[in-house]
């Protein structure tokens, strides 16, 4: 591994010091092929090992172990984890977002177009971190996840929100079908499309993503959009409509982290 190359991308509004996060690209590891370099997905055609050893990266990078990282069986829902146990087995529960209050947790979501979100809330040491992809996006799992932070006991004024590197307005290009789908959900959410040519249009996940915290009571300086195009930036980012373009039939994923640092007194893992 490279370490200069192992360099996340860091949200201003969630830098506070005792929060450690990043919207990592896909280098920095030791991955070849398809998955160079940094995959952190078992579900691709990649050596298992190498998968270990890229997420190891990504746990020392937050100054813990690779047994300290939580992820979730992704399945493009509105399914949330509430880890209450460090000691919890998480990889194989279906869910699309993991929320955690417990210092020593690495949250991490995969994706490789679908946005990458992390959360925060800094008077009460509330974290998440959630995969949003269209369908997501239409069954609310932000607005599910923000409610559930909220029931443990955060303030909506006190959430911070960064949205990470994803498919991008200019690159996500989607059929009329999909377009009434989301029209039919809610009218309004025809600001999120620009119509390109017949029965094709543009959508806008980040912004619907901004949007909607926004429309939850998150304050907008509180919300940070890396505005990073994964389809059109092939040198640091996955993405999986591009590689289906280039008739690849593998693609790595990206990993996004987020984890609250312990105090002294606190029970060290």
């Amino acid at each position: 591994m490279n370490k200069n190359l192992l360099n996340p991308i860091i949200s201003k509004n969630l830098k506070i010091h005792n929060i450690r996060h990043g919207f990592f690209t896909k280098n920095g590891g030791i991955s070849g092929k398809n998955n160079y370099s940094l995959n952190c997905s078992y579900n691709s055609n990649d050596i298992k090992k190498n998968v270990i050893h890229n997420r190891k990266f990504v746990c020392r990078y937050h100054k813990l172990g690779i047994e300290n990282l939580k992820t979730v069986k992704q399945i493009h829902s509105n399914k949330i984890k509430i880890i209450k146990n460090i000691e919890e087995i998480t990889s194989n529960y279906e869910a699309d977002a993991i929320i955690t209050r417990i210092p020593n947790i690495i949250l991490g979501i995969l994706t490789a177009d679908c946005a990458p979100v992390l959360v925060f809330d800094a008077k009460k040491n509330i974290i998440a971190a959630i995969h949003i992809g269209w369908r997501g996006a239409i069954n609310n799992i932000l607005s599910k996840t923000i409610e559930n932070i909220i029931d443990i006991g955060s303030n909506v004024k006190d959430i911070n929100l960064a949205i990470g590197p994803c498919i991008g307005p200019e690159s996500y290009e989607v059929r009329e079908d999909f377009y009434k789908t989301f029209i039919k959900n809610n009218v309004n959410n025809k600001k999120f499309f620009k119509k390109v040519k017949l029965n094709k249009f543009k959508f806008n996940l980040p912004n619907y993503i901004f949007e909607e915290a926004r429309e939850l009571g998150v304050l907008s300086k509180n919300i940070c959009v890396s505005n990073k195009d994964t389809f059109i930036d092939k040198n640091n980012f996955f993405s999986y409509r591009r590689n289906l373009n280039s008739n690849l039939d593998d693609c790595g994923r990206m990993i996004s982290t987020i984890s609250i640092t312990a105090h002294k007194n606190d029970k060290k893992h």
